[in-house]
């Protein structure tokens, strides 16, 4: 899937008039994703989005296209699973505060009650942000503990979606490190409903593009 260049990547597309070139590129963007999408009326959708190598603009491509599912009318939670930056909340304008690594370090059961105090509110309806937490010294082997805990996430989050004032399923959307990296985007996606990979035209190389979806395909990724 491809994504604008990192030149024409300018802001946050609630800057951009709605009948712009650069928002109608994300409204694009997002109808792809959505035509593959297999729902359930039970459950809400999940999918990751990442780059088979790292890409500064992955974290504003990523939030532009959780802005076009909100707009869109469909609730979202953005996940931030990198550990190694904090972009997402700066595109947000949102500070440091609990999120994944927090509840992944819980001893705990992870359940809705325990999550909801680590979504942030953003500034566009519908729209929230599991941050990529404050534990992150103590997180670094994040990998194993998404293997045994990511599931319980999942769930509590989409009950969460469910359980908000429209009662309707939404979208889960999860960044994360680049596939060749770290594994923890291989084992993502054999969470997720549906892994796309971010590939810049003139940065992400063809063998990049092989391997990443080599290492994806092994996890029977989808």
């Amino acid at each position: 899937m491809r994504t604008p260049s990192q030149e024409q990547q300018a802001g946050l597309l609630t800057e951009y008039d709605a009948e712009s070139a650069y928002t109608l590129a994300y409204q694009t963007l997002f109808t792809n994703i959505r035509f593959n999408w297999n729902t359930t009326p039970e459950r809400s959708h999940t999918l990751l989005l990442t780059t088979p190598a790292a890409y500064t603009g992955k974290p504003l491509a990523l939030t532009n296209i959780a802005i076009t599912a909100a707009q869109n009318g469909y609730p979202t939670i953005l996940v931030d699973a990198d550990i190694n930056a904090t972009d997402l909340q700066q595109c947000l304008g949102l500070g440091e505060h609990p999120g994944l690594s927090d509840l992944l370090l819980m001893e705990d059961a992870i359940t809705p009650q325990k999550i909801a105090p680590h979504l942030q509110k953003t500034s566009i309806p519908g729209l929230v942000l599991l941050s990529r937490g404050s534990k992150i010294q103590q997180a670094q082997n994040m990998s194993r503990q998404l293997s045994f805990k990511l599931q319980s996430v999942i769930d509590g989050l989409d009950q969460l979606l469910q359980g908000g004032e429209e009662r309707r399923t939404g979208l889960i959307i999860f960044n994360s490190l680049p596939v060749l990296l770290s594994v923890d985007a291989a084992l993502i996606s054999a969470f997720v409903d549906q892994t796309f990979l971010l590939i810049v035209e003139g940065q992400t190389t063809r063998m990049q593009a092989r391997k990443a979806y080599e290492q994806l395909e092994r996890v029977h990724a989808k």
